[in-house]
């Protein structure tokens, strides 16, 4: 009973010792150096074992290759939308700009990048109360999103400097 429990043992270490061996590519498609161990493998006088499978006798497979998908029809408007408010904002055309961005706010209003931008063409419009209550906003939708936040402060920051209160401007 002893010999036959450590015989056990031993192969089953011995398999897990062989399924941790790495194959390189040309042995990807020859048949696997172990074979699974099974209930016909064993002798009527031994004690039956549950099918022991290891990852050495699972043919080698390569990895799933993943398909590059397109953003979904909202996102991708989304994504031009910033694209054209950003062109419009290097053409100092800041209504216009302000115009696509509150059309992408209307598809994602949770977009905390979305509205740090609205936050900064309210900078550039010298609207330095709005600037700031959109950073405000951004940053709590962008909790975890350090750098958001750092840009965020600068927005907050410089706002407050433009409106004179130098002692809130140096909370950020």
């Amino acid at each position: 009973m002893i010999k036959t429990y450590l015989l056990i043992v031993l192969i089953i270490s011995f398999i897990n010792g062989c399924s941790s061996i790495e194959r390189s590519p040309q042995d990807a498609h020859s048949s696997p150096a172990i074979a699974p161990v099974d209930e016909r493998s064993i002798g009527d006088n031994e004690i039956q074992q549950p099918r022991l499978i290891t990852t050495a006798a699972v043919e080698y497979r390569q990895p799933i290759k993943k398909k590059k998908l397109s953003p979904p029809p909202s996102r991708q408007a989304v994504l031009d939308l910033l694209e054209q408010a950003k062109q419009a904002i290097e053409l100092y055309e800041y209504d216009n700009a302000e115009a696509l961005l509150k059309r992408a706010l209307r598809i994602e209003p949770g977009n905390a990048w979305l509205w740090h931008n609205m936050a900064v063409l309210k900078f550039y419009q010298q609207d330095y109360q709005q600037a700031i209550q959109q950073a405000l906003k951004s940053n709590n939708l962008g909790k975890n999103n350090l750098q958001l936040k750092k840009n965020n402060s600068k927005v907050i920051k410089q706002s407050y400097i433009e409106l004179g209160e130098t002692e809130k401007a140096q909370q950020y």
